[in-house]
């Protein structure tokens, strides 16, 4: 009985002085001592239990991340808690788009039947906003391979039609047909691209000539005019991922010089005088020319317009010809009602010569949203410019906001 008793203050004094034990761990695993509450009782770890859920209504303050870079998705994140709601199955070199109707979120899409060669398969595809399935696949003649921008794939304003850029072998426009769910027809457009839609269910279209082409689509023959020139697409080009308003057919146009237009989108389009941001901050007017620095826009998307008060948020460095990629040094805010310069913010820290795209919601409480190129999402107060989250490996390519 003596024997068996000192065995068994042997075998405790073993366990209380094993290794690892006073970290509560044997060979690096947890121990179940770690979870002995106080009171004696032991708590048990649940395993996680998948389980499928379905997203709310698109609010506001819901920012949509292209992946870029030949990364896949474009994920969904609430720019209040900088949480990520969903993702829309996408490639990187696709395009995205939303449904006016708000029924559907859709991809232009190209694939090959062995990976990267075989049979091209070019499709738009349309998925669930609140379960973010695929409810359909549409065929389509070709499209133009190129992501990261935001007008090669429009949907005209009543939702009945998809408009995708192509380039086969010249400029030409897929139209799909999306209550049928079929392609429709190609409109032929030689020499323009970057799509805008207008209030008409049309579009226009910029072109290398610099004048602004018009389709007007009837149900008949498509009909095409164009304005007068009224831009240098070689010595000053536009940036294709200008911003247009779908509700009011406002569109803003950036030059890489630093020149705004303004154009009423419509059967005639009315298109404005262009005024200069380095003027409305009392400098002197940029040039898109060699050797002569000053401050300019620059990045992947590097305007945002915020439709109801006008004021337009446009990313600046320090920079000449061929710098019209580079990152931000500042975002200026600017009154694109009365061309005046609000606000200059100087960026600091991790947003220093970083950010390269920039969006901003439509509510009445804005925030700005705005990317780097290595991968991080930033949330933004609109009038100070305080950093409010950051979205780690979100994703580095164009920024979607909801319009009203």
């Amino acid at each position: 009985m003596l024997k068996s008793a000192k065995i068994r203050v042997v075998a405790i004094a073993a366990l209380v002085m094993a290794p690892g034990m006073a970290s509560g761990q044997t060979n690096g695993i947890a121990s179940p001592l770690q979870h002995v509450s106080p009171t004696g009782a032991v708590t048990i770890p649940q395993a996680e239990v998948p389980s499928v859920s379905t997203l709310d209504a698109v609010q506001p303050h819901w920012v949509f991340v292209n992946r870029g870079n030949g990364q896949d998705g474009t994920r969904i994140f609430d720019g209040d808690t900088g949480k990520m709601k969903g993702m829309v199955n996408m490639y990187g070199q696709d395009s995205f788009a939303f449904d006016p109707l708000g029924k559907n979120f859709y991809v232009a899409q190209t694939l090959w039947t062995k990976q990267d060669r075989g049979t091209r398969q070019d499709v738009l595809l349309a998925y669930d906003v609140t379960s973010l399935k695929l409810v359909s696949e549409i065929p389509i003649p070709g499209r133009m391979l190129i992501g990261n921008r935001t007008h090669n794939l429009v949907i005209t304003a009543d939702g009945k039609k998809a408009l995708i850029y192509n380039m086969q072998p010249s400029s030409s426009v897929n139209v799909v047909d999306l209550e049928k769910r079929t392609f429709d027809s190609k409109i032929e457009l030689p020499g323009c691209a970057t799509m805008f839609t207008n209030r008409l269910n049309g579009f226009s279209a910029l072109c290398s000539n610099g004048t602004l082409a018009t389709v007007a689509m009837n149900g008949g023959k498509p009909v095409i005019t164009r304005s007068a020139p009224f831009f240098n697409a070689t010595e000053d080009p536009i940036f294709d991922t200008s911003v247009i308003d779908p509700k009011t057919g406002k569109l803003t146009l950036v030059s890489y010089s630093g020149l705004i237009t303004p154009v009423e989108l419509g059967a005639a389009p009315k298109i404005g005088a262009s005024w200069s941001l380095q003027q409305a901050a009392f400098m002197r007017k940029g040039t898109y020319t060699a050797m002569d620095v000053n401050w300019m826009p620059g990045g992947r998307q590097p305007i945002a317009v915020h439709h109801a008060t006008g004021r337009i948020y446009v990313l600046m460095h320090m920079g000449e010809y061929w710098s019209e990629y580079e990152p931000a040094l500042e975002i200026w805010v600017l009154n694109g009602n009365t061309h005046k310069l609000i606000q200059r913010h100087a960026l600091g820290g991790e947003l220093k010569g970083k950010l390269i795209n920039i969006a901003v919601s439509q509510d009445a409480n804005p925030q700005v949203y705005a990317s780097d190129g290595s991968g991080n999402t930033f949330v933004l107060d609109a009038q100070t410019m305080e950093k409010k989250q950051k979205m780690e490996d979100s994703g580095g390519g164009i920024l979607y906001t909801v319009q009203p």
